[in-house]
């Protein structure tokens, strides 16, 4: 009887003892094993990259996009495809069959990516943030999500695969007062701005009569560069002034202080009057463009 450990024979030696039976049956499993893992295995794992999205055209600015967000490091299938095994596993294998219509079809874009579910989203982002990671807003998501039962995409519409105008991936205020309007939800600054309210030289009487006067003084784009154009929201609105009795009561408005020409034109008023009014005319008032 030998000696020898039977652990420490060779693999040849121990291959020597198979029957040919047994020996065919081996031989014909790790060929499929290498024919799968060639196959299927190997070419999922790379259809399911983030990276295989390049050979397609139409998605080049969504990929550079992505790559300069903070998602830069999560698949696609993270966020475009419901959290689970099944829905996971039938995109993967959709995905292998990708990878082999790319290579006959090279032009092909196929519609591969639905909108992010907020199931999706919550499956990293367990914690609903109540503030900003900055801490200058206030943003309750558990009352937005849980409550209001609002999409994640509602707000979050530049997060990834697209830049905003102000060139970065968080949502506008332009966004943010579809909702918040005063009605529908308020819209106070303090509501949502953790550092911010009206300032003190907002409050005063004569505001709107003099705040024009004021650029050079205050930088308004501070507060108000979330709009293109803020100075048009309220002018291109009839003042609260201009009641039913304005026509009666304009002239000793105008006596008191004539600011007319910010909004209408000198043809305007020669409609009614036949000649510009000179009352309390001021050669320097010009038209707000």
């Amino acid at each position: 009887m030998s000696d020898e450990n039977p652990q420490k024979r060779s693999w040849r030696e121990r291959l020597g003892n198979v029957t040919p039976e047994r020996r065919k049956l081996i031989v014909r499993v790790a060929v499929v094993v290498v024919l799968v893992t060639a196959l299927a295995i190997v070419p999922a794992y790379v259809a399911t990259r983030p990276q295989f999205m390049q050979r397609y055209g139409g998605m080049s600015k969504q990929y550079t996009a992505w790559t300069e967000s903070v998602h830069a490091q999560v698949a696609c299938q993270s966020c475009h495809v419901p959290p689970g095994r099944v829905a996971q596993g039938v995109y993967t294998t959709r995905m292998l069959g990708e990878f082999y219509l790319s290579l006959v079809m090279p032009s092909r874009q196929p519609a591969l990516f639905k909108t992010p579910t907020n199931a999706a989203c919550q499956s990293c982002h367990i914690d609903l943030r109540t503030v900003s990671p900055s801490g200058d807003l206030n943003i309750p998501h558990r009352a937005h999500v849980s409550v209001l039962k609002l999409n994640c995409v509602q707000c979050h519409d530049y997060l990834v695969h697209e830049k905003n105008p102000e060139g970065t991936h968080t949502p506008r205020m332009e966004t943010c007062l579809k909702c918040h309007d005063g009605v529908k939800a308020k819209n106070a600054c303090s509501a949502c701005h953790t550092n911010k309210s009206v300032p003190e030289s907002h409050k005063a009487a004569d505001w709107l009569v003099v705040h024009a006067s004021k650029q050079k003084q205050i930088d308004c784009a501070e507060c108000h560069k979330w709009t293109e154009n803020w100075c048009a929201e309220c002018h291109q609105r009839r003042p609260a002034s201009h009641g039913k009795r304005w026509r009666t009561v304009h002239r000793a408005a105008v006596d008191k202080r004539r600011n007319c020409e910010v909004c209408h034109e000198g043809a305007f008023c020669v409609r009614c009057h036949g000649e510009v009014p000179k009352s309390n005319f001021d050669p320097a008032l010009t038209i707000v463009q």
